[in-house]
C-alpha cells in the first residue's frame, strides 16, 4: 500500500518560498533531517518532494531514470544540448559525444593542459615575488580552466576570443541562478534590463561558436581537419542512423561543455586549496606523496591518477564541496518510492551537498577527512556518493574534469608553498554551481629546486 508525502505548510501562492530563499541549505537541511523518509515544499505552484534516502536516489537515477526527465525551465536559456536534453534525442547525443571523453581521450590532452598549466605558473611566479601580498586565486583559476577548455574544443584558438567569451559564459552561468529562483518567471522576450543582457551574451556567445563551426567544416573540407572536440563532433555520425549533428545541435553541444567545463572545475579547484589550506597535515602529508611519486618532473596523465592520497582528498572534496549541488527531476507517469507514491508529474529534488553531509550516512559527515576513503567505504556510499550524479546521466565529462584538476594541484604543490590568507576562509555560494562567496586570498613562494 502506498501513501502520500508529507508537505511542509506555506503561505497562499507563495508556499516555502522566503524560507527557501533566505537560507535555502538551512530550510533544506531541516527538512533532511525531519526524520521522514520523504517531504515535499511548494515553491510559488511547483510541489517539490526532497529525496534523501540513496536507495530512492539509486531508484530515480539509476533504476527506473527513464521516468524521470529534467524538470528546469532552463533549455531556453542554453539549448537542447547533452545538458539539458532528455530521452531519445538525449541518448543520440550520449552515444555521439561520450566517445570523445572516454578516459584515453582524456589523457591525449594531457599536453594540451600541461601547457596551460605552465603559462599559469609562470605568471603565478612573477605576481608572488612580493611575498607578504596575497593573490587572488580564484579567478585566476577559472581563467587557465576556460583557455584550457576553449583548446580543447576548438584547437587553434584567436587571442581575443577567450576574453570574447568568458564574459558572456560567466554572466549566463549567474542567469541561470537567477532564472532557477524566479517564483513567476517571466517571457525572456520582456525588454528587463537582466533579460536584455542575457539575450546580448547569447548573442555574443553564438557568434563566436558559429564562426568556429564554420572554420572546422572549411578546414574538413580541405583536408585539414584538426583533432579538437568540435571537429571530432561535426565528424560524428550516429551508428543508428547515420545522421550527424547539424549546426544548431553543434552550438547547443558547444555551450553545454562550455557551462559544464568551466565554472564547475574551477570552483572545485578552490574548494581544494580552501581545504588543504585549512588543514596543514594533509596538505604536508600530500606534498610528501608528490614529491616521492613525481618530484620535480612534469606529470604525466598516468603519474598523478596514480597518487592515492590526492585521489582521497579530491574524492573528500567533492564529497563535502560537489561542484553541482542539487538538481531537480519531473516523473513522467506514476511511480512509487518505498511506501511512497510518486504522481505523474511529481518535481523530485536531488542534492548531492545534503546527502553527503547527512550524518546518518557519515561519520563526522560536515568535517573534512580524506583518509575516510578506504576501499570499504567506497563500497558501501553507493547512492550516498554522487558528485557526478549517477546512473546513465553520470556526467560525461567527469574524467576530463578529474585529471585536468589532479594536474592542476600536483603542478601548484610542486612549484609553490602557500597558505590562505588569515580570516579568508569563503562561505559557500549555491548558485547553479557551487562557488564561493568572496574571492580566494593566498600567500604563494615558490619552493627552492621545484619552481
Amino acid at each position: 500500500m502506498t501513501t502520500g508525502v508529507h508537505s511542509v505548510p506555506g503561505l497562499p501562492l507563495l508556499g516555502s518560498f522566503f524560507e527557501y530563499r533566505r537560507d535555502k541549505i538551512g530550510f533544506l537541511s531541516s527538512l533532511r533531517d525531519d526524520g521522514r523518509p520523504l517531504t515535499a515544499f511548494r515553491l510559488g505552484k511547483h510541489n517539490i518532494t526532497l529525496l534523501k534516502r540513496p536507495e530512492d536516489l539509486i531508484h530515480v537515477e539509476h533504476r527506473n531514470a527513464k521516468n524521470y526527465h529534467k524538470a528546469t525551465m532552463l533549455r531556453d536559456l542554453v539549448g537542447d544540448g547533452i545538458l539539458m536534453s532528455d530521452g531519445e534525442k538525449w541518448r543520440k547525443q550520449r552515444r555521439l559525444i561520450q566517445p570523445r571523453f572516454h578516459p584515453s581521450s582524456v589523457a591525449a590532452l594531457e599536453g594540451l593542459m600541461n601547457r596551460k598549466i605552465d603559462d599559469f605558473i609562470r605568471v603565478l611566479a612573477d605576481r608572488s615575488k612580493t611575498q607578504d601580498h596575497p593573490i587572488e586565486i580564484g579567478m585566476a583559476l577559472k581563467k587557465m580552466v576556460f583557455e584550457i577548455i576553449l583548446e580543447a574544443l576548438f584547437g587553434e584558438v584567436d587571442h581575443g576570443d577567450f576574453s570574447e567569451l568568458q564574459e558572456p559564459m560567466e554572466f549566463m552561468n549567474f542567469f541561470l541562478t537567477y532564472r532557477f529562483n524566479e517564483l513567476f518567471p517571466l517571457p525572456l522576450s520582456l525588454p528587463l534590463p537582466r533579460y536584455l543582457k542575457f539575450q546580448k551574451a547569447r548573442r555574443e556567445i553564438d557568434r563566436v561558436i558559429y564562426r568556429y563551426i564554420e572554420r572546422k567544416k572549411k578546414e574538413i573540407r580541405s583536408g585539414r581537419a584538426g583533432v579538437d572536440l568540435l571537429t571530432q563532433m561535426i565528424q560524428s555520425v550516429d551508428t543508428d542512423t547515420g545522421i550527424g549533428m547539424d549546426e544548431l545541435q553543434l552550438r547547443d553541444e558547444t555551450v553545454s561543455i562550455l557551462l559544464a567545463g568551466f565554472e564547475t572545475t574551477g570552483n572545485l579547484l578552490s574548494w581544494i586549496l580552501v581545504n588543504l589550506g585549512s588543514h596543514p597535515a594533509v596538505l604536508g602529508r600530500l606534498i610528501k606523496e608528490i614529491d616521492s611519486d613525481i618530484g620535480s618532473s612534469v606529470p604525466r596523465a598516468e603519474n598523478v591518477l596514480a597518487l592515492s592520497y590526492l585521489s582521497c582528498v579530491m574524492d573528500e572534496t567533492l564529497r563535502l564541496q560537489p561542484p553541482v549541488w542539487a538538481w531537480t527531476k519531473r516523473a513522467l507517469g506514476e511511480d512509487s518510492l518505498g511506501d511512497y507514491r510518486i504522481a505523474k508529474g511529481q518535481i523530485l529534488f536531488l542534492s548531492p551537498y545534503l546527502v553527503h553531509r547527512d550524518p546518518r550516512l557519515w561519520r563526522d559527515a560536515s568535517g573534512f577527512d580524506p583518509d575516510r576513503w578506504t576501499q570499504e567505504l567506497r563500497e558501501k556510499t553507493k547512492g550516498a556518493y554522487f558528485p557526478f550524479g549517477m546512473g546513465p546521466r553520470t556526467c560525461v565529462g567527469r574524467h576530463f574534469a578529474v585529471l585536468e584538476a589532479k594536474l592542476i594541484v600536483v603542478r601548484l604543490l610542486q612549484s609553490f608553498e602557500y597558505r590562505i590568507s588569515e580570516g579568508n576562509i569563503p562561505e559557500p555560494e549555491f548558485r547553479i554551481t557551487l562557488g564561493l562567496k568572496t574571492p580566494l586570498h593566498v600567500f604563494l613562494k615558490p619552493r627552492r629546486n621545484h619552481a
